[in-house]
């Protein structure tokens, strides 16, 4: 690694740099360039693990509110790798007993550490007065936000915080949940507010409608559902994150990532899809389906035109698996398509296959509905 020496200050330059990967990777190849730094060979070794420090990617998961710090709190406990964690909230009694790598009370002057008051105005004015440690701290090539929407904090924080992580130049991925029906019409009036004003700021955008968990499991009780929504966005995270890691490694890399979180126009797309099987023939092809027409989503995958999938398995996992994997999936997909398709090894799985899928694509008409303005279409989705 870069040796210590009287060149510190250049060496905390080059690990400091705030800018995207290929700014921060012209920055040290110019510095190879002009001078030979260090008296190393050109492009040797050592080198080449100062060029892979500098440029590896960082990713930062951004908890809003009480129910995006519940799903942070939850990722910490899986002992997430390759992500620091940053928990915001109006409420300091919620923070406190939250868990992430970095914490930011805000709106201290607005809210005095009371909360929002399911007041998204209030939630949106508390991000405002702190704007500036928001942004500081927001740093990174790929921002995941995850909220509930409906009440006052997540609902009016997170787009103001999406909107400073793609002032810095970030990749923006915001998961967030819709309030059941049964929350009532004023929840689901500023979770529509909430979704348009995120959307505006958000490459990518995964909306986890409550009232889907409904139609899917109508008989589970209301806490249970909110636990189960809970546990598929921390997995959503997780396996995206790992992904995003594994970048080089599994014939994915961060340019195939980019291009399918990218926007297009003014509506954020998005598709996620998980899945596990115990690699029965039958059962590869119904998971592999099920992955790319994930239920609780309810978007059209003839509406793909950029697809990842990723396959997870043991050190047993054949050939054979992963065509029928792929086949089903680029059999339900449009021809026109882009489909890359990686591979990762993951011991623990045991004889369980794990298959994610990502599109770019399919928009949740939830998030048309909010951004056309059409309050009266988005409230008969939710009913």
């Amino acid at each position: 690694m870069l040796e210590p020496n009287k060149d510190n200050e250049l060496e905390s330059d080059l690990f400091q740099i705030n800018s995207n990967v290929r700014s921060r990777f012209k920055h040290v190849a110019q510095m190879n360039k002009q001078g030979n730094i260090y008296n190393k060979k050109y492009d040797n070794d050592d080198y080449l693990a100062d060029l892979l420090n500098v440029i590896k990617i960082r990713s930062k998961i951004v908890g809003v509110g009480g129910a995006g710090n519940n799903t942070i709190s939850r990722l910490q406990e899986i002992n997430l790798d390759g992500a620091k964690t940053l928990n915001v909230n109006t409420d300091a009694h919620d923070l406190y007993y939250s868990n992430s790598d970095y914490k930011i009370l805000i709106g201290k002057e607005t809210c005095n550490g009371l909360g929002s008051g399911n007041d998204p105005s209030i939630g949106a004015e508390a991000a405002k007065e702190d704007i500036k440690r928001l942004n500081s701290s927001l740093k990174s090539d790929i921002v995941f936000i995850t909220c509930g929407l409906g009440g006052g904090t997540g609902t009016g924080a997170a787009p103001i915080i999406a909107k400073e992580a793609k002032n810095n130049g970030s990749i923006v991925v915001s998961f967030c949940t819709i309030p059941f029906n049964s929350e009532g019409y004023e929840r689901s009036y500023r979770a529509n507010l909430g979704l348009k004003n995120l959307a505006k700021f958000s490459d990518t955008m995964i909306a986890f409608p409550n009232n889907n968990l409904v139609k899917i499991l109508p008989k589970v009780p209301l806490i249970t559902g909110f636990k189960i929504m809970d546990e598929i966005i921390i997995r959503s995270i997780k396996e995206v994150v790992n992904l995003v890691n594994s970048c080089g490694l599994i014939n994915i890399d961060f340019a195939d990532v980019k291009r399918v979180f990218e926007k297009k126009g003014k509506y954020p797309s998005g598709l996620i899809g998980i899945t596990e099987s115990l690699g029965e023939k039958s059962d590869i092809i119904s998971k592999s389906k099920l992955a790319i027409h994930n239920p609780l989503l309810e978007l059209d995958a003839n509406e793909i035109d950029k697809c990842l999938v990723s396959i997870s398995g043991n050190h047993h996992l054949t050939l054979s698996i992963m065509d029928s994997i792929v086949s089903t999936i680029s059999n339900e997909i449009p021809s026109t398509a882009q489909l890359k398709v990686g591979n990762a090894i993951v011991p623990e799985l045991g004889s369980k296959i794990r298959i994610m899928a990502l599109g770019n694509g399919p928009v949740s008409p939830y998030v048309s509905a909010a951004i056309d303005e059409d309050e009266d279409l988005f409230m008969k989705l939710m009913s």
